[in-house]
């Protein structure tokens, strides 16, 4: 028997990875269908042929953390997405805008009026479902055969009432605790070890950002509190010792030599890149920039537990979501990617390549025991799955989220007692129901 030529050598891992590709080229076409809302077998045939065109893919990000270091990475990622698209569509292109997450509102009304706004964005599972409420995106069905490959719990939080996704959710950001291995040996375990730390000359830094801080609330006991009052529950004796216990602890947190309170997430990050800070909470996305910084010297934990139970951290939720003036074509280009993108292939490809995300495809294991920052992320996710938390960024508003910031600024820089606080806090939470 003669033995077959190889036309060229294959580098290790990619004859598995061109495999799988593949298979996903072959099993594509009829999910897709599927999500447009058909699957005759005449309309099959069309669906074949490979797509082309460009997709313009909007990306928001917070406002605070905008910056020139930020955009790279994003369009490094979407240029890795990009690549491995190609190889199953070769005649797609991707055009990425980065846009304050802020500002898309904004933005979506000017496009939305001219025909130009983008095909995809992606956003905050919380954006999404603002946009969505003003129609400024579209919803779109998903089979049952694609969602049932993702994290449950993301699935039923982007769902609508008339069975309508308002995005395809892609990818999860838990909330971790970064420190510097060159002052820290160990994170610290629980928030008395925090302060004991602290006081021995660990220097932390706390951000008063509502997303950020809410981890603080379930070792403190206000978790229930808060989660309470959005739910439109009446304030009672135990709603308000919740928050006071709570209030007491940031106020002497505060006064802590070592213990400095930004009001964002950014100032945390470039104060530990700089060596002022050793220990910060800090959303999973910005590991690759710390990283790059800090090198081995970073080290990467499960936030700290308290009294009252684990930390009680919010976990972003990024979903692709569809704008509402793309043609039938783009639209096509548009679910494509999408569908692509939670592929295992992609989802795996994505946490191996950076490992500074969860996966929402739950046919991809995350790598905890080869990994710790891993191992940590996962952890900060299952702390985030807290009835209450949830509540916390499914219920809240901007405004409430804004007014929590403001508030809490007065009351360190004591411009608000303690009981005013409270009060400001409880008719804050509660929509202004409360007396």
């Amino acid at each position: 028997m003669i033995p077959l030529r190889r036309p060229s050598p294959i580098p290790p891992g990619q004859g598995r990875r061109r495999a799988a590709i593949g298979m996903i080229a072959a099993g594509l076409a009829l999910p897709l269908m599927a999500a447009m809302g058909g699957c005759q077998g005449r309309r099959l045939q069309p669906m074949l042929r490979p797509l082309e065109g460009t997709l313009y893919i909007a990306v928001g990000v917070s406002q605070e953390a905008l910056d020139t270091e930020l955009q790279k990475e994003i369009r490094m990622r979407t240029t890795l997405l990009q690549t491995t698209f190609r190889t199953l569509q070769p005649r797609v292109r991707l055009q990425v805008e980065v846009f304050p997450e802020e500002n898309l509102r904004n933005e979506l009304l000017v496009r939305n009026r001219t025909g130009l706004s983008p095909d995809l964005l992606l956003v905050n599972e919380s954006t999404a479902q603002e946009l969505a409420r003003e129609r400024l995106i579209n919803t779109v069905p998903f089979p049952n055969t694609v969602l049932d490959q993702l994290d449950v719990g993301s699935v039923v939080r982007v769902r609508r009432s008339d069975g309508t996704l308002t995005g395809l959710p892609m990818e999860l950001q838990p909330q971790v605790a970064c420190f510097d291995r060159r002052h820290v040996q160990r994170s610290p375990d629980s928030l008395d070890e925090l302060l004991a730390f602290s006081a021995k000359g660990m220097e932390v830094g706390l951000s008063l950002d509502a997303i950020n801080l809410a981890w603080t609330l379930g070792p403190l006991g206000a978790i229930d509190a808060v989660s309470d009052l959005l739910a439109g529950k009446p304030a009672t004796p135990v709603t308000r010792q919740g928050l006071q216990g709570w209030l007491e602890w940031l106020r002497m947190a505060d006064q802590q030599q070592h213990v400095t309170v930004y009001p964002t997430e950014t100032e945390l990050l470039k104060g530990l890149m700089a060596g002022v800070l050793d220990w910060i909470p800090c959303r999973s996305i910005n590991i690759t920039r710390l990283r790059s910084r800090l090198g081995r010297n970073l080290g990467v934990a499960p936030l700290p537990s308290g009294p009252f139970g684990e930390a009680s951290p919010i976990t972003r939720e990024r979903v692709i979501a569809f704008g509402v003036n793309s043609s039938p074509g783009q639209r096509q280009l548009a679910l494509a990617l999408a569908r692509f993108a939670i592929s295992p292939l992609h989802q795996r490809d994505m946490i191996q390549r950076n490992q500074y995300v969860l996966p929402v495809n739950r046919e991809v294991a995350p790598p905890v025991r080869s990994s710790s920052v891993v191992a940590a992320m996962v952890e900060g996710r299952q702390q985030s799955l807290h009835r209450a938390t949830i509540r916390l960024i499914e219920a809240s508003t901007r405004n409430q989220r804004e007014g929590w910031q403001a508030l809490l600024t007065r009351y360190l820089f004591d411009d608000l007692s303690q009981p005013a606080a409270l009060e400001g806090l409880v008719q804050l939470l509660s929509g202004g129901r409360a007396r």
